[in-house]
């Protein structure tokens, strides 16, 4: 990130001037700066694989979300935790309801959206 001051002349402001700011600015080999705008986003440089699985991860985390707001789901989590032994769909074993319940998520929007 530039560290730059506002009253720096044009030329010499290169990158963001501020964590807020959507755009860069940037200078041509002409010596011309401009601005262009960009999302900044983590998927657009992760392979499909990658977003196939932070896919599965944002399912997990907005239904997780959903089930331990509701004190009849919480309480039904943690009796399907128990009743399946703290074993995960993996068969590895989970030491909390949360964490089982998470990668139960995970799996079944893995199995209900294969990677192609």
């Amino acid at each position: 990130m530039a560290k730059v001051q506002y009253n720096f002349p044009v030329e010499s402001v290169h990158g963001k001037t501020h964590k807020r700011e959507q755009g860069y600015h940037y200078t041509t080999k002409t010596g011309k700066t401009f601005y262009r705008e960009r999302e900044e986003t983590y998927q657009k440089n992760q392979s499909p694989r990658q977003k196939w699985n932070s896919a599965a991860f944002a399912y997990a985390h907005k239904q997780l979300h959903l089930i331990e707001s509701d004190p009849a789901t919480l309480a039904q989590m943690n009796a399907d935790w128990e009743a399946a032994n703290h074993l995960d769909a993996q068969g590895r074993l989970q030491q909390t309801a949360h964490s089982w319940k998470f990668n139960m998520l995970i799996a079944e929007y893995k199995s209900t959206h294969p990677f192609a």
